[in-house]
């Protein structure tokens, strides 16, 4: 990925002038100078070629537009923070296009810092090339949920659960569940069956939860 990368909120038009204050650290470090071209993303599937004008604007010289990637919606019961931290960064950089986060009954914490979270997920896209910024959103309980969607699969530690590449389809979308480190309850299962999710093996051990979602996302992308 390059490092004159720097992301903007906005839409972007030919010839426009860009305020880059958000990115003037950015812009420091990497000791860009006016004059000099840099790349522009807005997590919006755009990607604008800019000269920068001063040391905190930039005016656009051309711009591209992406496909939008294939929807992968990873619906993960609120862990710890530290977890959550890592399990943002390494989702959004293998393909994770929202994140619903919800309050498992297990779920060890409640309060969900989002712009902490949007922080971590503009850096994470930066890094890795992508030009979508993933969605994050905070849902009800599960039991509160009456449908979804996509084709919809929870992490099952279940012997009988079977692999999750042997039954996996990516056709129009995906939703995968992720339980809380203590796992999901039985009530909490019972429902996701109830709205037709089914229940597959991501390893062949139990894997902590940020684990869980990563090796989701790294086999539904594989």
């Amino acid at each position: 990925m390059p490092h004159d990368r720097f992301f903007v909120d906005t839409s972007f038009v030919a010839d426009q002038h860009i305020d880059l204050k958000e990115e003037s650290r950015h812009l420091k470090v990497m000791r860009i100078r006016p004059g000099e071209e840099i790349q522009l993303v807005n997590g919006r599937n755009q990607i604008a070629h800019a000269r920068l004008s001063d040391e905190k604007t930039a005016k656009i010289v051309s711009i591209e537009e992406k496909e939008p990637p294939f929807p992968i919606i990873l619906c993960q019961a609120i862990p710890r923070l530290n977890r959550l931290d890592t399990l943002v960064e390494k989702c959004t950089e293998l393909g994770m296009t929202e994140l619903w986060l919800f309050p498992g009954k297990k779920s060890e914490k409640k309060n969900v810092p989002l712009e902490r979270l949007k922080k971590i997920t503009i850096a994470a896209m930066k890094q890795c090339g992508r030009f979508d910024l993933p969605k994050i959103e905070v849902k009800p309980p599960l039991n509160q949920w009456e449908k979804l969607p996509y084709p919809a699969y929870f992490g099952d530690v279940c012997e009988s659960a079977p692999p999750f590449l042997s039954i996996l389809e990516k056709k129009e979308g995906i939703c995968v569940f992720i339980g809380p480190e203590a796992g999901f309850t039985p009530e909490e299962e019972s429902h996701l069956k109830t709205l037709g999710v089914q229940g597959v093996k991501l390893h062949p051990w139990i894997l902590r939860t940020d684990t869980a979602a990563i090796a989701a996302l790294s086999l539904i992308c594989s």
